[in-house]
């Protein structure tokens, strides 16, 4: 992370599952600032529900100002506060992949289905299908490819509730920013899983070092397997800071701090990064 770069990208983190400190508060959901090099700055997810309007406030950001929202998914943690952002007074552009809205379920631990849909009543939302540049060094990367094999974050995901279809979640998406430390990745909850993520990344930009990795990796209900997958892929790509959050897991987390040659880094309600 470089602090001395006035041209510095700048992620605060304004809600997730844990947090770093005890006047900030968490949940289950994720959302993060992003600020660029010029001060303009973008939301990433709007959380479960306002709370991460309440963490900004503690955080000096203001979400209503930002540029627009670009969306990981369209699943309730990830879009539950956008009804309290749009009653704040954000006007913005809403980025989203054309199945964000889609009907979809997620079985709970007693084996019952949870609407986890969207459910936001703002009509402004601008459809990305592929990629698309948001603003100065900041992309979208969406319809990322599955290749056969590779681990799917996906168990538990239905789109309809007798459980029968189950959800691919094909509106995932992340972030690529081109920063001056190099290219930094942030994700929502990683649904393609981070080897199918990087690998579309490579295929589409050419890129295949980066230089962090920031959000859910979705490991915490991941195999042994799926664990191992995940630490050799972000390896492979010369890594050097991982900051699994969210749907990462503690127990993904200390997998990957055991097993990962770079610098790793919790995750929680008011990090914050400079690249």
């Amino acid at each position: 992370m470089s602090g001395q770069n006035k041209n510095y990208f700048k992620i605060t983190v304004l809600c997730d599952n844990e947090t770093t400190s005890p006047d900030l508060e968490k949940e289950w959901g994720l959302s993060m600032s992003i600020q660029l090099p010029d001060k303009n700055f973008w939301l990433w997810d709007a959380g479960a529900t306002d709370l991460f309007l309440r963490n900004a406030e503690k955080l000096n950001v203001v979400p209503e100002k930002a540029v627009g929202l670009a969306l990981s998914h369209g699943h309730w943690d990830h879009t539950g506060g956008m009804d309290a952002l749009m009653d704040k007074g954000f006007i913005g552009p809403v980025y989203a992949h054309a199945e964000f809205a889609s009907k979809r379920y997620s079985e709970e631990d007693d084996g019952s289905c949870k609407d986890a849909s969207f459910s936001c009543r703002y009509p402004g939302t601008i459809i990305v299908r592929d990629q698309v540049e948001l603003d100065e060094g900041i992309y979208m990367i969406t319809s990322i490819k599955r290749r056969p094999g590779l681990f799917e974050a996906t168990d538990g995901l239905f789109v309809d509730s007798e459980k029968n279809t189950v959800d691919t979640v094909p509106d995932d998406a992340f972030l690529l920013l081109d920063t001056p430390s190099g290219p930094v990745v942030i994700l929502g909850c990683c649904h393609s899983g981070i080897a199918n993520t990087l690998y579309h990344m490579q295929e589409v930009t050419g890129i295949n070092k980066v230089h962090a990795i920031l959000g859910g990796l979705h490991l915490y209900r991941s195999t042994e397997d799926q664990k191992l997958e995940t630490a050799k892929v972000i390896e492979e790509f010369g890594t050097e800071l991982v900051s699994p959050g969210h749907c990462s897991g503690n127990a993904g987390y200390e997998y990957l701090k055991e097993k990962l040659s770079c610098k790793v880094i919790p995750m929680g309600s008011g990090s914050k990064y400079e690249f």
